[in-house]
């Protein structure tokens, strides 16, 4: 009898369990990110991506943070993030398909926050990044402290994500307040 109620009450678990999970198969994403003013390639700048789902409520469609993926440009410049395999426990949500990007390097304008950081080619929406296409981003080089300073309110972090799901952004971030304001 105990035996019967356990397998009924794990399989109702089960089914809910999968009746809430949602996942959804991201990228590539790809791209390069250079300086706005040489063209030179910027290494060491960390690109973050982040994944959202959405759900409809009464004032309209809601987002909510579901993971990240975050990579450091290489020697020219250059970045890849290969296809990330995304769940999340969510009931009524479907996947929001536009990830979004950020992209910091200390010294540089932060992107897309940043006024003088573009992207070729330019696309409607700054904050989207397309599936399997280069894409060249270019950020400022800036010159001041007073520069810098501002631009830290330029750094994009995903609305809901945990330290652990941007951790190469906010050392990054921290290397610029250490720069900055000291120890």
């Amino acid at each position: 009898m105990l035996n019967k109620k356990l397998f009924w009450a794990l399989l109702a678990l089960a089914i809910t369990f999968v009746s809430f999970t949602i996942c959804h198969m991201y990228g590539p994403f790809m791209g390069k990110v250079v300086d706005a003013e040489t063209g030179e390639p910027i290494k060491g700048a960390v690109v973050l991506i982040a994944f959202y789902t959405k759900a409809y409520t009464v004032g309209g469609w809601s987002g909510s943070f579901a993971d990240t993926a975050e990579t450091l440009t290489d020697s020219n410049g250059e970045f890849r993030l290969p296809t990330k395999f995304v769940f999340s426990f969510r009931s009524l949500a479907v996947w929001d398909k536009k990830s979004r990007i950020s992209i910091f390097k200390p010294g540089y304008g932060a992107y897309p926050l940043h006024p003088k950081t573009f992207r070729v080619p330019n696309l409607p929406n700054s904050l989207i990044i397309p599936e399997n296409n280069h894409i060249t981003f270019y950020l400022p080089k800036l010159l001041t402290l007073d520069e810098r300073k501002e631009n830290l309110s330029c750094i994009r972090m995903p609305v809901g994500a945990t330290d652990d799901k941007m951790m190469k952004l906010l050392e990054m971030e921290n290397e610029e307040y250490k720069y900055l304001y000291g120890p």
